[in-house]
């Protein structure tokens, strides 16, 4: 094809095509190897893919995290984001390799999976922390089957198995890097936090100042978690909008709530308050096609359960929070998971822990789905991409 056609045109010819068929074409050629491994093409390709998935809803991925409840069992799949929420492939479970690639003999005995922290633009964070073996991150690309593990914490644990680590996962469209937030206290409250980030580019942690960790930035209010996220249950759930790290917070227990946000390129915090009304009230942060959500939750008489929804229309502009849906579900324990791109709310079951609830907000109508057997851990908005394929220190499997 070289003979006939100019470099240029090859190029867009290959950008055109879908992450697989691209993994097989850097087996034709040296040149286009190194043509689809670089890191120009990898961004080009993530910004035409992620701008088709706007441009048509049932195109659009969900990654889904279920479990069976015994080691190796976690199972990844990716399902179309449409009505009827299809399969669309599964996908190579990577602890086992992680596992061989990273932990000891002896730590392979006590870790036995990964918590998801978050996923974006085609990459998924992986965590594990434990008192006696320490902690672990790992940045994952389920698409090219590699993986990259950072650096272990510089903050180390007590081996009392009193402090805690939690974990948020971001991009810095700024720089085209990936960056992990981490932070670290005791579970008691007792010392401050120490808080880190971690980035793909730079490949090593760096403690952020007093300077810039808020004063109160100390410990969590709802059962002594962390102030930065991570994917231990609902009070930590984030949404990863314009750039930023959002989720709801409040300085001491009994007073009202704000949303605390990180931005991943000026590494500095903010807060923004929420709808007035709603400071008291049980509430959760998710991403709402381009802007910042949030679900106020309130469970009613007779297993019923209301969710208000509003979203910030300008970012940053307390006044353009709008209450765009009411639902309305027979149901009791709900977790929110995601939005989807066709406009869907898809809520975990904490009750039965094996279904997934779909709903639609216009309608009020749901639908049930899950995978037998298995407890659903994660769903999120997910895009294939090549990011990582020409990372020098990725590991295949």
């Amino acid at each position: 094809m070289s003979d006939y056609f100019p470099k240029d045109i090859i190029q867009e010819i290959l950008q055109r095509l879908p992450t697989k068929c691209l993994i097989k074409c850097t087996l034709v050629c040296k040149p286009w190897r190194s043509l689809i491994q670089s890191p120009s093409f990898i961004h080009s390709h993530l910004r035409r893919t992620i701008h088709s998935n706007n441009q048509d809803a049932a195109v659009g991925l969900l990654l889904l995290r279920a479990f069976a409840g015994n080691e190796n069992s976690a199972l990844y799949s990716l399902r179309w984001d449409n009505s009827e929420t299809g399969e669309h492939s599964k996908l190579v479970n990577p602890y086992p390799y992680i596992k061989e690639a990273i932990f000891s003999p002896s730590e392979r005995v006590v870790v036995r999976d990964f918590h998801v922290v978050g996923a974006c633009n085609g990459l998924v964070c992986l965590a594990v922390d434990f008192a006696y073996v320490g902690s672990q991150t790992i940045i994952w690309n389920p698409s090219v089957r590699k993986f990259v593990t950072l650096p272990r914490r510089g903050v180390s644990l007590s081996k009392t198995g009193k402090h805690r680590a939690s974990y948020a996962f971001g991009y810095d469209s700024r720089t085209n890097d990936y960056k992990v937030l981490r932070s670290t206290s005791n579970r008691y409250g007792k010392t401050p936090c120490e808080v880190e980030i971690w980035s793909l580019l730079r490949g090593s942690w760096k403690s952020l100042s007093a300077a810039v960790v808020p004063e109160d930035f100390m410990f969590g209010v709802y059962n002594n978690r962390n102030v930065v996220p991570g994917n231990f249950g609902p009070v930590d759930k984030h949404a990863f909008v314009n750039g930023a790290l959002h989720w709801v917070q409040r300085r001491t227990v009994g007073e009202d709530k704000f949303i605390l946000w990180f931005h991943m390129g000026s590494e500095l915090f903010g807060e923004i308050m929420m709808p007035e009304g709603l400071t008291r009230e049980r509430c959760f942060v998710l991403r709402y096609e381009e802007s910042l959500a949030l679900l106020k939750s309130e469970e009613l008489q007779g297993n019923c359960s209301k969710f208000d929804i509003w979203v910030m229309k300008e970012h940053g502009v307390v006044e353009s929070w709008t209450k765009l849906f009411t639902v309305h579900l027979q149901r009791h324990m709900l977790e929110p998971f995601c939005f989807t791109r066709s406009g869907e709310l898809v809520f975990k079951m904490c009750g039965s822990g094996r279904r997934l609830l779909k709903v639609d907000l216009k309608t009020e109508e749901f639908k049930y789905f899950g995978i037998d057997g298995y407890m659903c851990h994660f769903m999120d908005s997910f895009v294939e991409s090549l990011v990582l394929l020409g990372q020098a220190n990725a590991i295949s499997y």
